[in-house]
């Protein structure tokens, strides 16, 4: 249905252009034989046109529809399910003896289609059955003339004179002298000499089967125009007195039936017949030769296929099947549910998770569909939400916008009229957390990727990180709302990408905290494969190491020029470093890129924007060959006062600073620390979650107004209020503004379960609780390493190691380079042990060093 439509529209399109081209260069000009054999091509040129795929590899603008969200909506909805699998239950289907028809939309556009065909193909048939009627009225008084071969019929003034291929059909009502008659009877002989019938004929059938282009019946009347210039162009010229033929064809009149495969001698074309007579004979070639490039531009614009322009080439790397097989299968065990992944072509967003409805939940992540049903409880519907975000990475999607520039490319990015900072606050104004998960308390990032061209407008936002639960549809027509100041290159406006990430938490603490919770791994990071998708090797260490073009500086020069901080970041405060993993290729270019460890709020996403986006790098090299290497890089996002200063970790960072910063001094940290309790009703209900207050310092450092802006319970506020104000220790305040805003973080977690969403504001205070109540009576141990030999022991493990054995031990998450085992710690306290090696460890060295090369050991005790 989708290709229908654009062939349609392809095909109208190019007939009205078509009939555009003859009416400014053609018209009013005397090339009557060119204008005819270019009425009778055009139309077959505008069929067929649509048809012809000619690619190309230059950008060219494009009058296709397949750009159009429309059309990507419509082709999804058609395409033919493609289920890469199914998972879950059976399904029972139930079917009753008699099956009903249905019918889609497609099916009754079909329909009207045939019907309009079935009437028109009846008067068509109808005109033929007069003719005859006509022919056989006169066929007793009908002369056939020899000389030019033509029968002379009459009608007896039930219908006008006019040609019908070898006949002459003349009315014997009409009062004309000999002169009048011979001039109208050579008008019809030139008719039928120069076979005009056929014409007509042929354009009879074209708007009998296309009925629905109003190209054609433009182009029909412009030829029935054509064919009577070119019969009076051959009478003039025979006529010793050219004045008395405009006067005879004023003074017919219509009369009888209007039959529309007849050339008639008077019809509403008298006026434009005798401006023709009138028109000097010569002829300006150059306009009217001009049909013909104009026509090639056309066929060019409609018949040259390419993705270029505005539109996009897109690509999807979707992991192996298996590996997806196994990650539904195992969360089954735990959750009951159905899904059906399918496979789609050309996605028009990256991903985009729909509304929980009826039990039913579509999440698209690149060309992957999971249509998940039977969801029916709170907790289910948590847990699939937490089973999406482990499914984020299975399939990913690119888009390469070859008509629009990205952000290194420009002199200045593209900005809202407003401002970012407004526009960006007036669209957190007009949508909200959707109710269902402000209840359930499930936050995440929105991030929009869209086009700014030349004269500011959004055009083709699509969603490049899906928050769910219908919030992305609310903001998609916000994006396009506002105009936008474009962005400029060489002092010229041009065309640019660009991404926005929108950060929605819910304020109180996250309900169901098991299930928030229930697919987040303590494990290390999943391995990148070690091959392409070509097959080719990945290396992780290379003779010649990758280098960005022109060095550490100019990487430098890159983040600091192109990196845009996110508002959701800033608005909040958020600051920290993304780590990230990325393909330097053969030929340079950036790869499957993947954040190793995030901190969200929109930093992960601008962090994958920048690698995504980076030009080419040179390559590395093993034994003189350009080979695939994997990269591993951290990105820093630090805010100070107003400004933002960005740098990498462990090269050299240029932070920009105006002003200081307060700091609070040792004694006021080591006085939270030791007065913060864990509430005992918190600690009893299992409540965790980050309470952020904000207080001003006044100009000796000392703590006032105290207020908490966010909290996710009133027992944690009481806590941190009451610490608060109790203490009397200071802040180092020297440079600083007075009466300045200070926003200070106390995350409460438990010690058995999951860690929250941590903020990442400085100066951040941890309290931990713990439960006396002890889960899993025997420890679980995952991938052990030959270096380690394990002892059973009544109620947990005895580790013995190798002496030779290197390997990094990290305790509930801290790093423990002295660690002693069996002297450190009991073997009935290690709950769950995990070894990890190979990629898997060298994923984990920003994290740990160097060392974690030669293994990790990741220990969770039951503290």
């Amino acid at each position: 249905m989708a290709a229908l439509l654009d062939y349609i529209w392809l095909s109208t399109f190019s007939m009205l252009i078509f009939f555009g081209i003859h009416w400014l260069f053609l018209r009013n000009e005397k090339t009557l034989k060119l204008s005819r054999i270019y009425l009778l091509v055009s139309p077959l040129l505008a069929l067929a046109m649509p048809l012809v795929d000619i690619p190309v590899d230059f950008a060219k603008p494009s009058v296709s529809l397949d750009q159009t969200q429309f059309y990507r909506a419509l082709a999804v909805q058609e395409a033919p399910d493609n289920f890469v699998a199914t998972f879950g239950l059976p399904e029972i289907t139930v079917q009753g003896s008699k099956l009903p028809i249905l019918w889609t939309q497609k099916d009754y556009l079909f329909l009207f289609y045939f019907l309009v065909l079935f009437m028109m193909s009846l008067r068509l048939v109808w005109i033929f059955i007069q003719m005859r009627m006509l022919t056989e009225r006169g066929w007793y008084q009908t002369r056939y003339n020899l000389k030019y071969e033509y029968f002379l019929i009459p009608t007896f003034g039930l219908a006008p004179i006019f040609s019908y291929f070898n006949k002459l059909f003349w009315d014997d009502t009409h009062q004309l002298n000999k002169e009048e008659e011979a001039q109208i009877l050579q008008h019809e002989i030139e008719h039928i000499k120069q076979g005009h019938t056929y014409d007509l004929v042929y354009y009879q059938v074209l708007t009998t089967l296309f009925w629905f282009n109003p190209g054609i019946y433009l182009l029909r009347s412009a030829l029935v125009d054509v064919h009577e210039y070119l019969a009076d162009d051959q009478v003039i010229h025979r006529l010793p007195n050219s004045e008395a033929y405009p006067k005879l064809v004023v003074k017919m009149a219509f009369k009888g039936i209007d039959l529309p495969v007849g050339s008639y001698f008077s019809k509403s074309t008298t006026l434009k017949r005798i401006l023709m007579m009138k028109k000097t004979p010569k002829i300006n070639w150059f306009k009217s030769l001009m049909v013909f490039p104009l026509s090639f531009l056309l066929m060019a614009l409609v018949s040259m296929k390419t993705e270029r322009g505005l539109g996009f080439l897109s690509s999807n790397i979707t992991s192996n099947l298996e590996d997806i097989r196994s990650r539904l299968v195992a969360s089954q065990d735990s959750l009951d549910f159905h899904v059906k992944v399918k496979r789609i072509q050309n996605p028009m967003h990256y991903e985009l998770i729909s509304e929980w409805y009826k039990g039913k939940l579509q999440a698209q992540i690149g060309e992957l569909v999971y249509e998940f049903s039977d969801i029916y409880s709170d907790e289910d519907y948590v847990k699939v939400r937490g089973l999406i975000r482990a499914l984020r990475g299975t399939s990913v999607h690119y888009k390469d916008y070859s008509g629009a520039l990205k952000r290194y490319q420009v002199d200045e990015p593209a900005s809202p009229e407003g401002g970012m900072a407004t526009w960006y606050q007036n669209i957190m104004q007009e949508v909200q957390i959707p109710q269902k998960e402000l209840e359930l308390g499930i936050g995440g990032v929105l991030q929009v990727e869209f086009i700014v061209d030349e004269k500011g407008e959004v055009i083709q936002p699509v969603i490049k990180s899906s928050f769910g639960g219908g919030l992305d549809e609310k903001v998609i027509p916000l994006i396009k709302k506002e105009q936008w100041v474009p962005a400029k290159k060489n002092g010229k406006s041009v065309t640019s990408v660009q991404s926005v990430s929108f950060a929605f938490y819910p304020p109180q603490q996250e309900a169901l905290a098991d299930a928030h919770h229930f697919f987040n791994s303590a494990a290390a990071p999943k391995a990148s494969p070690s091959v392409t998708q070509t097959g080719e090797e990945i290396f992780d260490v290379v003779e010649q190491a990758p280098e960005f073009k022109g060095g550490m500086q100019a990487w430098n020069e890159y983040i600091n020029k192109n990196l845009s901080y996110p508002e959701a970041a800033k608005s909040n405060g958020i600051e920290g470093t993304v780590y990230l993993v990325f393909v330097i290729n053969q030929e340079g270019q950036v790869e499957n890129p993947e954040i190793l460890r995030g901190v969200g709020f929109g930093l992960d996403e601008e962090a994958l924007r920048l690698v995504s986006e980076s030009p080419d790098w040179n390559p590395g090299s093993q034994r003189g060959k350009a080979v695939n290497v994997r990269m591993r890089l951290p990105v820093k996002f630090k805010l100070s006062n107003t400004t933002i200063a960005q740098g990498i970790t462990g090269s050299e960072s240029k932070d920009v600073h105006h002003g200081e910063s307060p700091k609070p001094s040792v004694a006021f940290m080591e006085y939270m620390r030791k007065n913060l309790r864990y509430p005992v009703e918190a600690r009893e209900a299992g409540l965790i979650g980050t309470v952020t207050a904000a207080f001003k310092l006044d100009k000796n450092g000392n703590v006032k107004d105290v207020v908490i802006t966010q909290s996710p319970s009133e027992i944690f506020s009481k806590e941190v209020l009451r610490v608060l104000e109790q203490n009397k220790a200071q802040w180092h305040v020297e440079g600083v503004a007075y009466g300045q805003e200070v926003k200070m973080p106390v995350t409460f977690q438990m010690a058995h379960l999951p860690k929250p969403l941590r903020s990442h504001l400085p100066n951040e205070v941890v309290v931990t609780g713990y439960n006396s109540t002890r889960v899993d009576t025997k420890p679980k141990v995952k991938d052990l390493s030959p270096s380690w030999t394990i002892h059973g022991e009544p109620g947990g493990i005895k580790l013995e190691s190798d002496p030779s054995s290197n390997m990094v031990f990290v305790i509930d998450g801290e790093l423990r380079p002295d660690f002693i085992p069996n002297t450190d710690l009991k073997p009935k306290d290690i709950k769950q042990l995990e070894i990890v090696k190979g990629d898997k460890a060298m994923e984990l060295v920003p994290l740990y060093g160097e060392k974690a090369v030669n293994g990790v050991i990741l220990i969770q005790t039951y503290k």
